[in-house]
């Protein structure tokens, strides 16, 4: 008899398989059964665990299965190369920053950035000017970056080496890329996205153009996010723009930030999903989006419901269904789990995002209007009462302190740690991170002020999920012991 009491981790997920819950959070393939595709791998996973014997490649130095299952990637995303990495798009980031910058060299990059790329930035010692994102005032968002803001964060800074963008963001805004690439090709800036949330584009016409069709050098997409891949999965694209040098050093940076033992598995499902995406991905999303359409249409007769999209943004996802509504975040989330098994990807102040995909059933799509519906007529008074309320009472604008020391400088300085009202005007020492989306609020070295702090207030008073690197009290924080350079 199996121990379960044994086994936390796997007797929480086999908890939370019981459920039953309507899944609009990552990974892509919702654990369909019933696609031939996808049920080959699931009844594979352990006979494609193998390692790399005669027959199976090398994925560190393909030359064989999986040199030509890259050649048909390559082809699929319309790069020069494109590489599969099975330490997610972190790595995938990784390698593109480290093998085209140099360590102390300036780079241009979008505040609202997954924390890896900060990570990159701290290990390579670069100097960070911050392009600010567009806001979306309804919905308290950032979203894209304009060729305006480009213009001026690179004036400011001219010895800049490269652009770091976001786009789409984890909220689905994209950035309009060609404009940019256009002024970044003239102005010899390598152009790097994070593309993280837009592995999809490349299946249909009726999605945004990918940043590589778009421009970029380089990107990183995640397949594991939105197509049928196992978490994890990431692919690395590298355009023509690049010479051989360059890729020969984003390739080998490739391999120094992946594992040495590379999963079987994992990669197999990445060709797995480009190939159903391949076969029947431009059929699937004009499904999927004609179903989009008609929840949106559903969700909009409901009083108190916003939808983000192209009446915000130029450039939008579709796919990315995120919902404004009278009542906070999590408590929505709580409710739409425990009494209607729905789960959204991550709340955000009055905002629940979904990620949809064609792997979700046309009646657990039709179940989001019906418990949103439900929601507003169980609590009538108060559903009421909080719409006269919105947009929420407080605002998430990008916040963009002062650095005044790098990451590396503030590891080797001493530091101490006060309570959070006592730090306004002291140096943060850790990191501070509301995950999801992941995107830091303040970094080791930046000042903190008094708006930061209230930005921080706000999170907290919505129950988000804050990660600090340091403290582990809620009203507590990190802070250099001396402010040298104030």
């Amino acid at each position: 008899m199996i121990r379960y009491d044994r086994l936390p981790l796997i007797q929480g997920l086999l908890d939370y398989a019981k459920e039953k819950n309507a899944r609009f959070h990552m990974p892509g393939h919702r654990n369909e059964e019933t696609i031939e595709e996808l049920s080959i791998l699931k009844e594979n996973l352990y006979s494609f665990d193998v390692t790399e014997v005669e027959g199976t490649d090398n994925l560190h130095y393909p030359e064989e299965i999986i040199a030509r299952s890259q050649a048909l990637l390559t082809r699929t995303m319309g790069s020069k190369e494109s590489l599969y990495c099975v330490n997610g798009s972190t790595a995938s980031n990784y390698a593109m920053i480290f093998g085209l910058l140099k360590r102390e060299e300036t780079v241009l990059v979008q505040r609202n950035c997954h924390q890896s790329i900060y990570h990159a930035i701290s290990l390579l010692d670069l100097k960070p000017a911050y392009l600010l994102p567009e806001m979306v005032e309804e919905f308290n968002l950032p979203s894209f970056i304009t060729l305006n803001e480009l213009m001026r964060v690179h004036q400011a800074n001219p010895k800049a080496q490269a652009v770091i963008l976001t786009s789409p963001t984890y909220h689905g805004m994209v950035t309009d890329i060609a404009p940019l690439s256009e002024y970044c090709d003239r102005h010899g800036l390598y152009l790097l996205v994070d593309e993280a949330h837009g592995a999809h584009f490349p299946f249909s016409p009726l999605l945004p153009d990918s940043s590589l069709k778009s421009g970029a050098h380089a990107s990183s997409v995640s397949f594991h996010k939105t197509l049928p891949s196992l978490t994890q999965g990431s692919v690395l694209n590298l355009s023509e723009k690049l010479t051989e040098e360059e890729r020969y050093r984003i390739r080998h940076y490739h391999r120094v930030f992946q594992s040495s033992s590379p999963s079987y598995p994992l990669l197999a499902s990445m060709e797995m999903a480009r190939y159903y995406m391949e076969e029947k991905g431009d059929a699937s999303y004009q499904s999927l989006l004609k179903e989009i359409t008609a929840l949106k249409s559903n969700l909009m007769k409901i009083p108190g419901i916003r939808i983000l999209g192209k009446k915000e943004v130029p450039l939008f996802d579709e796919t990315r269904l995120v919902i404004n509504a009278p009542f906070p975040g999590a408590e929505m989330d709580r409710i739409l789990r425990e009494e209607h098994q729905i789960q959204c990807e991550m709340t955000e102040g009055k905002n629940l995002i979904f990620i949809l995909t064609p792997f979700d059933k046309k009646e657990d799509l039709a179940r989001i209007a019906h418990a949103l519906k439900a929601i507003s007529r169980k609590n009538e008074k108060r559903w009421s009462e909080a719409m006269e309320e919105h947009p929420s009472h407080h605002s998430m604008r990008m916040q963009v302190p002062i650095r005044r020391f790098s990451e590396n400088e503030v590891l080797h300085l001493s530091m101490e740690e006060v309570l959070l009202k006592e730090a306004s005007g002291r140096i943060c020492a850790e990191k501070v991170v509301p995950y999801p989306p992941g995107i830091p609020l303040l970094l080791p070295g930046e000042v903190i002020t008094e708006e930061i702090l209230d930005a921080l207030d706000a999170y907290y008073a919505e129950n988000a999920n804050i990660l600090k690197s340091g403290s582990r009290e809620k009203d507590r924080i990190f802070v250099l012991k001396e402010n040298p350079a104030l």
